[in-house]
């Protein structure tokens, strides 16, 4: 009976130093895939966020603002 106990333990003891091992290269990974796909995503959407305004800006637009030859709601109904 005690033998048994023991292998029981042992087998415990693997089997959580392998969901230990599993736990940390999963957030090592997650650490990783942030680093160097997502903050850099974020940079250009940023940077393309700004120059988006400042091309609008410059043309005299502002955001969500029709342009002025373009037809209004009212000129539309018959």
């Amino acid at each position: 009976m005690s033998d048994a106990v023991d292998r029981t333990r042992l087998q415990i003891i693997r089997a959580d130093d392998l969901v230990t091992r599993t736990m940390d290269r999963v957030e090592e990974t997650t650490d990783v895939v942030h680093k160097t796909v997502i903050s850099p995503v974020r940079q250009m959407a940023g940077i393309v966020t700004g120059l988006t305004t400042g091309i609008g800006a410059f043309f005299g637009r502002r955001a969500g603002q029709q342009p002025e030859d373009s037809p209004q709601d009212e000129e539309m109904f018959i």
